[in-house]
């Protein structure tokens, strides 16, 4: 009965992981999107660039962000995560790494990337990103798996205040076997994110993506946020496959944000999640 109660975390977690609606567990890519209902695949200047990595071309100053999470409260769910993003003369580069789970079954995750903007016209550009890693999931007791990644996206303004963007994810993974599917994490299933954002004033932003990957059916996405005031932003958003709803808010003193969400699925309770990030 000891042993058994020892192994309950890890049984608990690997349930989830292969559970249908397990992919949505892992709330990564900075708190302020994870409040916005985990849209953002058209959201511009973000030193995440985990939506899109399209995202980093437009940082005006390098930006270092921290984040933490806990899926439905449980510390064997648990996430933390560091990215990083440096403007220069070519390009915006950045690094990404994070490590998700607990002793007995953890998965870790590096990432570098560039982004830059494509001129298009004067007063058009089209903004481009891509980031390449390896992600290694070890399980106690069995063979460590390693995983190449491969993220590439795109964003522009379609209309005044209105911006698109498109994202596709884990694309080394088109290539592999069916075995390799067996093997490889849920975060490394490969997938594509369209998504707009608009800004119908200076004081608030709507998103809307649409996510498919090869595992799991269309999820749509959607968010708000609005400035309370300079400093203060309330967000909220909804997810579908599996239901989400979020909420959250972001402080804003000079060039430190602090973030906070929570994320309510449907049937597994909240997942917490901070984040904090600096202008350098």
């Amino acid at each position: 009965m000891r042993a058994l109660l020892r192994l309950a975390p890890l049984l608990t977690a690997v349930l989830w992981l292969g559970a249908p609606a397990a992919h949505a567990q892992l709330a990564e890519g900075g708190a302020r999107t994870l409040a916005l209902g985990r849209a953002g695949a058209a959201l511009g200047g973000e030193a995440w660039g985990h939506a899109n990595p399209a995202a980093w071309a437009g940082l005006g100053e390098t930006r270092a962000a921290l984040q933490a999470s806990q899926a439905f409260g449980l510390s064997e769910l648990r996430l933390g995560a560091l990215s990083a993003a440096l403007p220069t003369s070519l390009a915006t580069v950045a690094v990404h790494a994070r490590t998700y789970g607990f002793s007995e079954r953890r998965e870790t995750r590096v990432l570098v990337g560039a982004a830059r903007p494509l001129p298009l016209s004067v007063t058009r550009r089209l903004d481009v990103g891509l980031a390449v890693g390896i992600e290694t999931a070890s399980t106690d007791g069995y063979a460590n798996h390693t995983a190449l990644l491969v993220h590439a996206g795109v964003q522009g303004d379609v209309l005044p205040g209105l911006r698109a963007g498109l994202a596709a994810r884990n694309l080394f993974g088109l290539g592999l076997d069916d075995t390799a599917d067996l093997r490889r994490s849920a975060s490394t299933v490969p997938g594509v994110t369209v998504g707009v954002a608009y800004a119908p004033s200076a004081r608030a932003t709507l998103v809307l993506d649409a996510d498919q990957d090869l595992d799991f059916g269309l999820s749509v996405r959607a968010g708000a946020e609005v400035l309370a005031v300079e400093a203060l932003a309330l967000r909220a958003g909804v997810s579908t496959a599996p239901v989400r709803f979020t909420a959250g808010v972001g402080v804003r003193a000079g060039t430190l944000r602090a973030d906070l969400a929570v994320e309510a699925h449907e049937t597994l309770g909240l997942t917490p999640a901070v984040g904090l990030e600096i202008g350098l």
